[in-house]
C-alpha cells in the first residue's frame, strides 16, 4: 500500500506518508486502518509530496461520502496534506471544501505551515449527530 503512518498516541497525532500512485481504494483502506486503530480524531499530517492522485471527482465524492459515514460514528481529527503537485493540491482543495461540514482537510505546500494550522485547531469534530 502505498499509505503507511505512525501513531503518536501521547501526542495525539498521526504522521502519514503516501508514495507513488494513490487510488480511491487506497484512500479508503488508510481510513479504516485508522479507524480500526482507533486514529479517526487524532490529528494527522500527511507527506505526499512524493505521491500522485490517481482518482478522479468521481471518487473525491465517494471519499467525501465515506468521511461522512465515518464522522456518524467517530470524531473526526484535522488532516493537513502536503502535496507536491498542482493536481494534487487541487485535488485536496476540492476535498476541503466537500467535506467542510464534516471535518478539517487542508492541503499545503510547506510543512511548517501545516503544522501550525494543525496545532491551531484545538479538538477534532464530534461525531455527527442524527437529527
Amino acid at each position: 500500500m502505498p499509505i503507511t503512518y505512525t501513531i503518536d498516541r501521547a501526542r495525539r497525532w498521526l504522521f502519514t506518508v503516501a508514495e507513488g500512485s494513490v487510488t480511491f481504494s487506497d484512500i479508503i483502506a488508510h481510513l479504516e486502518k485508522e479507524r480500526d486503530d482507533n486514529g479517526l480524531p487524532f490529528a494527522e499530517l500527511i507527506d505526499a509530496t512524493r505521491a500522485a492522485v490517481a482518482f478522479n471527482t468521481t471518487d473525491v465524492r465517494r471519499i467525501v461520502d465515506r468521511l461522512r459515514n465515518l464522522g456518524r460514528n467517530n470524531a473526526l481529527g484535522p488532516t493537513a496534506i502536503l502535496t507536491g503537485d498542482d493536481v494534487s493540491y487541487g485535488i485536496m482543495r476540492m476535498l476541503e471544501i466537500m467535506v467542510a461540514d464534516v471535518c478539517d482537510i487542508r492541503p499545503f505546500r510547506n510543512r511548517g505551515k501545516a503544522e501550525e494550522w494543525l496545532n491551531a485547531i484545538p479538538m477534532p469534530r464530534p461525531p455527527a449527530q442524527e437529527g
